[in-house]
């Protein structure tokens, strides 16, 4: 079997991801290392080398990401199909601690005053609530209660896949108050 083999049946049996897509896009730029490879000749040196590479062009976090994919690929390939006997031990390189931050009051009204008019709401919303951008421009008046003022997203629609419980502050009711009636069924 070859990674060509294998990466097809890992895409094949993993379209139920969140990430699929990501997944796509990865396995497309190891192909210029793996292509044809014979899973048994895929050994800790080359992907040593491919980590190596990657990470000449962006940060270890996101060579990590196409190492573990690699790893996941090769432990289905031993473990789930029975392909090759023993996959090689990926090491993943160290990771900067995650920092929280946020922006000031101050840093938040130039940005809002920096805005054309048409995306201040958006802003503002996505600023009063901290969701994501995906999860602002997505929500749907049927996530949202304004007489107890809370909203949610479901578990489908969360990174996390786990569901997301809003309060919301005056600002947000505001922001909301000022979108009532412009769109039938989505706040934005």
């Amino acid at each position: 079997y070859t990674w060509d083999d294998a990466g097809y049946k890992f895409l094949t049996e993993t379209q139920h991801k969140a990430t699929h897509h990501e997944d796509k896009a990865k396995l497309a730029w190891l192909q210029q290392f793996l292509r044809g490879e014979p899973l048994v000749e895929i050994d800790r040196e080359l992907i040593v080398s491919i980590g190596a590479k990657k990470l000449q062009e962006s940060s270890p976090a996101t060579a990590n990401r196409y190492l573990a994919l690699i790893r996941s690929i090769l432990r289905k390939a031993m473990n789930d199909w029975e392909w090759i006997d023993r996959a090689p031990f990926v090491r993943l390189y160290k990771e900067a601690k995650r920092r929280v931050r946020w922006i000031t009051p101050e840093q938040a009204e130039k940005l809002l005053s920096e805005l054309p008019e048409h995306q201040r709401d958006v802003v503002l919303f996505a600023l009063s609530t901290g969701l994501r951008q995906s999860n602002v421009l997505r929500l749907e008046w049927s996530q949202v209660d304004l007489s107890r003022g809370v909203a949610w997203i479901h578990p489908d629609q969360a990174k996390a896949r786990k569901a997301i419980h809003v309060p919301l502050n005056s600002q947000a009711v505001a922001v909301l108050e000022r979108q009532a009636g412009k769109h039938p069924e989505r706040v934005f």
